[in-house]
C-alpha cells in the first residue's frame, strides 16, 4: 500500500470521499484546487491499493463519468475506539450494582442497563466541558469533544430549528452492525451532555455514509 500522511493530497482525497459519501474527479479537483488529471494519477494509486471503488453515472453526453466512494475496507484507515469500548464496559461490568442488576427483570436487557450506566459514567466526564454554556456553545463543544477524544469526525451546523451534527466515523463500526446498544448509547450520551431533544436522522450501520442527529431545544410547558 502506498504511503498515506494527514497532509498528503491522497489522504485528503480520502477525507473527502469519507465525508461526502463520494465525488466525481471534477468534484475533487475543484474541492482540492488541482488539475482533474492529478486526482486521476492519485485515484489509481488508491484504486490499486484496494481503497477506493467506482461506478459509472449518467452526466449527458461526452465523456464518461464516474463517481468514486471509498471501499469497506477503507474503514480501518480511520480512528476506532474498540480497545477504550472494552475497557469502559469491563469498567462498568466491575462497578455495576448488584442490587440494581437484581432489579433487572429477566425481560429486561441487562446490556441496556450497562450501557446507560457508562453514559451516566462518561456524561459527568465530559460535564464540566459543557457546564454553563448555552445550547449553541454546547453543541460547538461536545462536536469537538467526539471528534478529537472518540474519533467520530464530528461537524456541527444550525438548522431550521436548532442544530445538527454530522458523525462521518464510526469507531465501534464492527460492533455497531452486530448490535444496536452502541447507537442507542451515543445518541443517550448526546442527550445528557446536551441537555437536549435529539433524533438520530441518518446511521452509518444502516448504510448511510455520516451519522446526523437533529438537536432541538428542549421544549419547556
Amino acid at each position: 500500500m502506498a504511503s498515506l500522511t494527514p497532509q498528503g493530497t491522497r489522504w485528503h482525497i480520502i477525507t473527502i470521499l469519507k465525508k461526502s459519501g463520494g465525488s466525481t474527479v471534477e468534484g475533487l479537483a475543484a474541492a482540492l484546487s488541482l488539475a482533474p488529471m492529478t486526482i486521476r494519477q492519485h485515484l489509481s494509486v488508491l484504486e490499486k491499493d484496494a481503497i477506493i471503488e467506482y461506478k459509472e453515472i449518467k452526466k449527458g453526453s461526452g465523456r464518461p463519468h464516474y463517481l468514486y466512494t471509498l471501499t469497506v475496507d477503507a474503514d480501518d484507515l480511520f480512528p476506532k475506539g474498540y480497545d477504550r469500548l472494552a475497557k469502559r464496559l469491563l469498567n462498568e461490568i466491575i462497578e455495576l450494582d448488584p442490587i440494581q442488576l437484581k432489579r433487572t427483570s429477566p425481560n429486561n436487557d441487562k446490556l441496556e442497563l450497562i450501557f446507560n450506566n457508562m453514559s451516566d459514567r462518561l456524561a459527568s466526564v465530559y460535564r464540566e466541558k459543557v457546564s454553563g454554556l448555552t445550547l449553541r456553545e454546547r453543541v460547538e463543544e461536545v462536536t469537538k469533544v467526539f471528534r478529537d477524544e472518540e474519533g467520530t469526525l464530528s461537524e456541527w451546523s444550525e438548522s431550521e430549528d436548532g442544530f445538527e451534527i454530522r458523525d462521518y466515523n464510526c469507531p465501534y463500526y464492527k460492533l455497531a452492525i452486530e448490535d444496536d446498544h452502541l447507537c442507542k448509547w451515543h445518541t443517550t450520551l448526546l442527550t445528557k451532555l446536551l441537555q437536549a431533544d435529539i433524533t438520530l436522522e441518518n446511521c452509518i450501520v444502516s448504510g448511510d455514509w455520516r451519522c446526523q442527529y437533529r438537536v432541538t431545544d428542549v421544549k419547556r410547558e
